[in-house]
This record gives structure tokens, sequence and C-alpha cells, in this order.
């Protein structure tokens, strides 16, 4: 078996971050998916390459020395890659991007940075709205394109969609939380749970219709806007959030643990989409926005 780039990233993720877990929000692929990347290239190698701890991981001493090698290999691939870009060093234009609340906390940071980086002539209007709102936009051709945050299928037909990832809901408890000893929670342990509810990204909604479903009948606490807000809030203790696991964090503002555990039931997946108006050509920021935007293809967070 040879080794793969796709091993090399993800070690590369997990030696910068420090966790598998952490690594894996950051790839947006599942933990199990990092965790057999690993194994197969700590066997292809033939000698241990991390030490795990409670808090995460570190690098053992040839590890670390395989680490830098890693890092010059990867430096050599981006540079090999750049050249098909080249050519397109000069390319000038306007890209109007709109965004939700949840991306541009958790999503747009990384894409906005590669994209100037591979074209830094290009003058990027960023607009951030509720979902419902910037359908309209993109409908009215008010956008080039637009990144959400949406469970289920909700997309206006005169627009069109690529999922850039997919997101399970996990349950987020204090590290206190007598939940936090099981594997996984089922809606039914939830019942009488003060629930701290996030009203953004038409998360809150769509979660409605999916309690319905499940005749769960959540006891609200409290409902925010802010995502740092409800993270504290469960942090301390004050309740539990159920959330989709590409913006779970490990820890608070103010230093408190957070865990995060699977549902057992099968809830709806949320879905990061990069979405365009059906039958408005895309100018080329837009559609090397999107193609570096679409890297990110059947990729699984959490």
């Amino acid at each position: 078996m040879a080794l793969t780039l796709r091993q090399l990233r993800y070690f590369a993720s997990v030696a910068e971050v420090g966790s598998i877990s952490g690594a894996a929000m950051v790839l947006l692929v599942s933990q199990s998916t990092v965790t057999e990347a690993l194994r197969d290239l700590e066997a292809e190698m033939g000698f241990r390459l991390l030490d795990r701890h409670a808090r995460g991981v570190v690098l053992t001493r040839r590890g670390q020395q395989f680490f830098q090698r890693v890092q010059r290999i990867l430096d050599s691939v981006a540079d090999a890659q750049s050249m098909k870009d080249e050519d397109e060093e000069a390319l000038v234009g306007t890209l109007t991007l709109g965004v939700t609340q949840v991306v541009a906390g958790y999503v747009l940071p990384d894409l906005l940075t590669r994209f100037r980086r591979a074209f830094p002539k290009v003058n990027v209007r960023l607009i951030e709205e509720q979902p419902d709102y910037l359908d309209h936009m993109l409908v009215g051709g008010e956008l080039d394109l637009a990144v959400t945050l949406r469970l289920g299928n909700s997309i206006p037909s005169a627009c069109g969609a690529h999922v850039m990832g997919v997101s399970p809901h996990h349950v987020w408890l204090s590290h206190g939380h007598p939940l936090a000893q099981e594997k996984q929670v089922s809606l039914k342990q939830l019942n009488q749970e003060p629930f701290i509810t996030l009203a953004a990204d038409i998360l809150e909604s769509r979660m409605t219709a999916v309690c319905e479903k499940f005749s769960f009948q959540p006891v609200s606490y409290f409902r925010s806007t802010s995502i740092e807000a409800v993270r504290s809030l469960v942090a301390a203790g004050h309740g539990i959030a159920l959330l989709p696991q590409l913006i779970y964090r490990p820890w608070s503002l103010e230093g408190e643990k957070i865990e995060s555990r699977p549902v057992q039931e099968e809830l709806p997946t949320a879905d990061l989409l990069v979405m365009w108006r059906r039958g408005l050509p895309l100018a080329a920021p837009a559609q090397y926005f999107m193609d570096m935007a679409l890297q990110r293809t059947d990729r699984v967070a959490g």
C-alpha cells in the first residue's frame, strides 16, 4: 500500500490542530475517516506518529520528523497545482457573494483566504443575510453566488445548488452533564432538558418540523442568534443544544468544556450549499470561486 496525499493532508491537519476531532471539523470529514487514514499511514510507515492523550494528540519524536517532511511535500504539491492558475493571475472583476451568519463564522474565512490568494485582483463583495433573503437576492440577480447552511430540500426552483459538505446533528452538553457518559443519546432522554436554541440560518424553523416528526417537544429555555452565547450557556450547565456538528467547538469563550454526542434517531443533516441563479451565466470569478468551494464536496463533518 502506497502513501496517499489524502493520508498526508489528514496527518498534517491533525498535527497542526492537536486533535483528531478538531482536524475532522477543519477537514469536514468524519472523525472515523481521519482515524482510519492515520492508522493506515502508521502501518505503512512502520512506526507510531502520534501519542493519544485526554485532550488530543501529540507528535512522537519520529512523528515530528515525519511532519516536517510532509509539510515540504504538501508545499511542493501546492506549488505544482498553482501552475494551472498561472495564466489566470490577471483575472479581474467583481464577485458578489452572499453568506449566512453561520457560514460567515465557520466556513467563509478559509474559502475567502484561498480565493484571494489565487485571484488577488478580483474584488470580493460580501453580504451577510438570512437564507430566505439571500434566495431573493440570487433570484433577483443581486448576487453571483450564495453559501448557506440548510436542513432538507428547501432550494427555490429558480436556483441551482451544489453540496459542499454534510453535517449531522449532535447534542451539546456541559462536561459534567449525566448524559455526557453516554456514547449516543436518544431524543427521549432529552424530553425534560432545558434547550438553548440557536435562531440562525433557519435551523430553528427546520428543526421544529423534525421535532414534530419524532413527537419530541423540547423545553425551550433560551433563544439566541449568537453561537457563542449558546456555547457558553451549554458549557456552564444552563441547558443543552441540538446543532450541526459543523459548528461544534469543544470549549466556550470562558474555557469551559463542551461535550458532543451523536443522536440515536436519524435526524436530517445540515447541508452546506453553494447556490446560483439558474439561467444566468456565471462570470469567471464566480465560476472559479465555485470550483474552489466544491473541493469540499462529499466531505462530512461529525
